[in-house]
């Protein structure tokens, strides 16, 4: 993003450049599509953001491909780095978008979110019903792959467009429920929003992490067949490391399942006042 690339003009965004980029993008990427494009705004806002982190995301890219093959850092390490920075992107962008869920007028926020809040519509906080633990894993995969396809023929550009709709989903879910559990007769808004937090943010995060390696596997493997032949050993070698990466990314698909499928609702009876 041009506004904070002084800080870092021939170097590489930290975490912390990254999670102010991503908040002040989704600010700006949701301002911009209610403005312009009102209508369609819920999904515009989607794009315009994933556009703004285009620059960060290449840097990141090409950051680790230096580690790799320049200094010798070895590929896990490596991968990991990214995909914690990649996070970063995503953290920022979800907080982003619950200030504005939090903020505006309901009435707003509905219009905005339209698509990403369609799932929570009817749903309140304390009586949030998550699903079967086997149900859950399914819709998991399926987005947990998802994220790879659409990688590999759009590089970080898919990646970027998968990682700011589910930042925008989770950040106006969060925000929606909070505030009609508030409006609903239930604790302060800061304090609903905080517990709705407390109760979704450890699945939600195992989930953050599965989807950013499985679209990181995807760049990867894409721009390996873009550059090298179907025989060569670099291609090869990718090929092992993204192979890698799913399996990782698959167990922690699964865990994150079994985790909100059963104790989530755990943790939103506990959290009731």
């Amino acid at each position: 993003m041009l506004l904070l690339q002084r800080f870092y003009r021939d170097a590489v965004p930290g975490s912390g450049h990254l999670a102010v980029e991503g908040f002040l993008v989704a600010l700006l990427g949701a301002g911009f599509a209610h403005w312009l494009f009102p209508d369609e705004a819920t999904l515009v806002l989607v794009f315009l953001t994933a556009v703004a982190m285009d620059d960060s995301m290449d840097r990141l890219l090409g950051w680790n491909r230096r580690l790799i093959f320049e200094e010798g850092c070895p590929p896990r390490l490596a991968n990991l780095r990214l995909t914690r920075r990649t996070l970063a992107l995503f953290g920022g962008a979800a907080l982003g978008f619950s200030i504005l869920a939090l903020s505006l007028p309901l009435e707003i926020v509905e219009e905005l979110f339209k698509h990403q809040i369609a799932d929570y519509q009817a749903q309140s906080f304390s009586a949030m019903d998550f699903g079967h633990p086997v149900s859950l894993l399914v819709l998991n995969l399926y987005v947990f792959l998802f994220f790879f396809v659409i990688a590999i023929p759009f590089h970080h550009g898919g990646l970027m467009i998968a990682v700011t709709w589910n930042a925008s989903v989770w950040g106006a879910t969060f925000a929606v429920l909070a505030r009609r559990w508030s409006e609903g007769g239930g604790p302060a808004l800061a304090e609903a929003y905080v517990r709705v937090i407390t109760a979704c943010l450890p699945h939600m995060a195992l989930e953050a992490y599965a989807y950013v390696l499985a679209g990181s596997a995807g760049v990867f493997l894409g721009r390996a067949m873009m550059l090298h032949s179907l025989l060569s050993d670099v291609l090869s070698s990718v090929a092992a490391t993204v192979v890698r990466m799913m399996a990782v990314g698959l167990a922690v698909v699964a865990v994150a399942a079994l985790w909100e499928g059963l104790l989530a609702p755990l943790l939103v009876t506990l959290l009731q006042p």
